[in-house]
């Protein structure tokens, strides 16, 4: 470890069979920590003997249905000047490890309670499925401890508030899921929400771990209760939140879901908690996109470009860090059903904006190609002639690459699937060999 760092950070884990992601969790960060602390709440595997052959200082600590406890244990037995407490399936990349020495170690002394970072959900592809950011590297001070049986914070056991640096958008951790196997399915669900009703029981006020709630009974498929825990958790909220409070945003998010998937007249009771959401949280993107996605399936074009535009629009200026989770995942989507609606009004010179944009990201795109080229053309193919299509031509090279021939049969054969035969025809003759327009079906 990097016993001859100046900055001594404690790593500290608390574990439960863990044996497939405990040799990961202590490798990443080896030669940067002081020390690395595992507390095991009761494995059956071999984490305990695997921990102990990386050099681990390994504690045990009995299981009381209490997550911040076991955290506080592992905390009390640190001796470095900062905590770095990550679960055993999560880690940093070699780039980002090496940063965060040089991140916390830039810190003026005794400014900074601790640091944000990003955090990534992997999946099992290795694709980041959702974003969002996390406390984990913390100084090891007497009063910094963590809260709450289950979806644990930290918190300053003075009341005072924490006073944190960000850097979310320098450094991430990467999180692959919940792989242990001693819980899984009902047991887990159970205990999840078990522990959720003691806090409750403790915190009847707490309007965090009601939208919790909701989370493990909509999991349970239990709908109706799910609906009933996200309404009392919105009835308890404060009258102002926090810039970045991503749970009480995933609360409006997930009732809105429901709502507006009830029947075809559902928008008056969703509107009354999209309204209520947009005031709360100004800047989160997927309300907007959530009622937009309503009037799509209704048919309403222009309600439905009303909010889809709106939410494109805070994603673009207010970014997606622990902010439009699900428009940033489905922002694709958010954009095809922008260029039809948009053309389904007529309003061809949006129509054209918003399919440039989604060619950006998805130039093969081919059914947002043809809606864009009858915008472009919007006299009808009859009416073009030699100088439209030339313009055209140079309005498709500025999103493709001339000199592809993959590129150039695909504006072909698009031009042929949107029924403009002129433009197919010159855009044949003008970017096709003899021998490639044959095979596409020209006769000449």
């Amino acid at each position: 470890m990097g016993t001859k760092s100046r900055l001594r950070i404690s790593q500290c884990m608390i574990v439960k069979n863990e044996e497939a992601n405990i040799e990961k969790a202590l490798s990443w960060g080896k030669d940067l920590m002081w020390e690395q602390i595992v507390v095991d709440t009761g494995s059956l595997d071999r984490t305990v003997e695997i921990a102990k052959a990386k050099g681990a200082k390994v504690f045990s600590f009995p299981w009381i249905d209490d997550f911040a406890a076991a955290k506080n244990y592992a905390i009390g037995q640190a001796k470095g000047d900062w905590i770095a407490f990550l679960d055993a399936d999560e880690y940093m990349i070699p780039e980002d490890a090496k940063s965060l020495y040089t991140a916390i170690a830039g810190l003026p002394k005794d400014s900074f309670d601790g640091i944000s970072t990003g955090w990534q959900q992997i999946n099992e592809e290795g694709k980041i499925t959702s974003s969002g950011t996390q406390i984990r590297f913390f100084r090891n001070r007497p009063d910094l401890r963590y809260r709450r049986r289950i979806h644990e914070q930290l918190f300053s056991t003075t009341g005072r508030e924490l006073h944190l640096g960000d850097v979310t958008r320098d450094l991430s951790i990467f999180h692959t899921g919940y792989q242990t196997k001693a819980l899984t399915g009902g047991e887990k669900n159970t205990r999840n929400q078990r522990l959720i009703l003691k806090e409750l029981e403790d915190h009847p006020e707490d309007y965090e771990m009601m939208g919790y709630m909701g989370d493990e009974c909509l999991g349970d498929g239990k709908v109706k209760e799910a609906k009933d825990w996200y309404v009392k958790a919105i009835e308890h909220m404060p009258q102002k939140l926090v810039e970045y409070d991503q749970r009480s945003a995933v609360t409006f998010t997930r009732l809105l879901i429901l709502l507006t998937q009830e029947t075809e007249d559902s928008w008056e009771k969703a509107q009354k908690v999209y309204e209520k959401a947009v005031s709360m949280i100004p800047e989160e993107a997927d309300f907007d996109y959530i009622a937009g996605c309503f009037w799509v399936n209704q048919g309403n074009a222009k309600k439905a470009v009303c909010y889809l535009e709106a939410a494109v629009e805070k994603l673009n200026t207010y970014g997606c860090n622990n902010r439009a989770l699900l428009l940033a995942g489905n922002l694709l989507e958010a954009y095809e059903s922008l260029v039809r609606c948009c053309y389904e009004m007529g309003d061809l010179k949006k129509c054209v904006a918003f399919g440039v944009n989604y060619l950006k990201y998805q130039p093969y795109g081919m059914a947002v190609l043809v809606l864009l080229l009858k915008a472009v053309l919007s006299d009808g193919k009859q009416n073009a002639g030699q100088e439209e299509y030339e313009a055209v031509l140079e309005f498709l090279f500025k999103i493709y690459d001339a000199s592809s021939l993959k590129d150039r049969l695909f504006v072909v054969k698009t031009a042929q699937m949107a029924e403009y035969e002129g433009l197919a025809g010159y855009m044949a003759g003008r970017l096709l060999t003899p021998a490639q327009r044959e095979k596409m079906g020209f006769s000449w």
